[in-house]
C-alpha cells in the first residue's frame, strides 16, 4: 500500500486527521509520528543518504561503532552497560550517522520538529508522517509468517538479531519498527521510538508501496510561525523536547524578554 497523502489545515486539521486515522487501526495497533520541515524529504536514516551500497553502509557503521566505543568510555557513568545496541542508540542521539530513523509516540512532538527547524527554502511545506508500527512489522516478509504474535520488536527479541550491529546472522532486507534503549533524557522526553534498516537501502516510502503496512503523510498548511506559536501557547515548549539547561535559558529569555 503506497503512502497515503493529504493536506491538513494547521494543528486543528492535523489532530482531526490523526484521530480519523487512529479510528481505522486494527485492534491492538497504534501510531508513531515523525515531523519533517519539508514535505519532499525522504524517510531514510542518515547513514543511507549518500547513496552507498549496503556493504559500504555496514562497514562504515562498524568503524563508527568501534571508534565511538573506544572514545566514549570516559564519558559514561561507572558501570554503565554498553552493548552494541546501546551504543547505536547513543550514536543516533549524538548525531553520528546510523541505520536508525527516529519516530515518536507523541503527535505534538512530531509537529514541533516539523515546525521548529526551517528549511533552506522557507516556502517548503512541513509535514507529519504517521506509521502503524505493528501492522508494518506484520507485513514485513520475514515477520509476516508469525502473524498476530508479532508486535514492535525489542532489542532482546530473536527476530531483531538480523538487524544487530554485531550480528553473524544473515541480515534481513526490510526495515522494521523497534523499541530502543532510553539512554538519554532527550529520548525519554521525546517518547522516542525507531525503525532500523537492513540491507535494502531504499527510503521507507519505497517499501510502503510493496507492503501492506500503512503509512500516512499529512502536509501542514498554514503560516509556519503562527503554527509554532500555537504549539507554545498550549505548553509545548523547548524544554519539553530538550530537557537541558541551554534550552531552559533560551526558553526563559524568550518568555521574559522586553515587553
Amino acid at each position: 500500500m503506497p503512502v497515503i497523502e493529504s493536506r491538513v489545515d494547521g494543528l486543528h486539521g492535523l489532530l482531526r486527521a490523526v484521530l480519523v486515522i487512529a479510528e481505522s487501526l486494527h485492534h491492538g495497533s497504534f501510531l508513531w509520528f515523525r515531523g519533517i520541515n519539508r514535505s519532499d524529504h525522504k524517510l531514510a536514516p542518515s547513514i543511507l543518504r549518500q547513496g552507498k551500497t549496503s556493504q559500504d553502509v555496514f562497514e562504515r557503521e562498524r568503524r563508527l561503532l568501534t571508534r565511538f566505543r573506544q572514545r566514549s568510555l570516559a564519558y559514561w557513568p561507572s558501570g554503565y552497560p554498553q552493548s552494541d545496541w546501546e551504543h547505536l542508540f547513543a550514536m543516533q542521539h549524538f548525531g553520528i550517522p546510523t541505520r536508525l530513523l527516529d519516530w515518536t509516540e507523541n503527535l505534538f512532538m512530531a509537529a514541533y520538529f516539523a515546525l521548529n527547524t526551517l528549511p533552506e527554502d522557507t516556502a517548503e511545506i512541513p509535514a507529519v508522517f504517521c506509521l502503524d508500527p505493528v501492522e508494518w512489522n506484520r507485513a514485513t516478509p520475514v515477520l509476516s509468517e508469525f502473524g498476530e504474535s508479532i508486535q514492535v520488536l525489542t532489542t532482546s527479541d530473536e527476530e531483531a538479531d538480523p538487524y544487530r550491529p554485531d550480528t553473524n546472522r544473515k541480515r534481513n532486507k526490510t526495515p522494521v519498527a523497534l523499541y530502543g534503549t532510553h539512554n538519554s533524557s532527550r529520548i525519554i522526553a521525546q517518547r522516542g521510538t525507531f525503525m532500523v534498516w537492513g540491507t535494502d537501502t531504499r527510503p521507507l516510502e519505497d517499501f510502503a508501496g510493496e507492503l501492506q503496512g500503512r503509512v500516512w503523510k499529512l502536509r501542514l498548511d498554514g503560516n509556519r510561525e503562527k503554527l509554532r506559536q500555537s504549539l507554545t501557547k498550549i505548553g509545548f515548549v523547548e524544554t519539553m523536547v530538550f530537557p537541558e539547561l541551554p534550552s531552559l535559558a533560551r526558553e526563559l529569555t524568550s518568555q521574559e524578554g522586553w515587553r
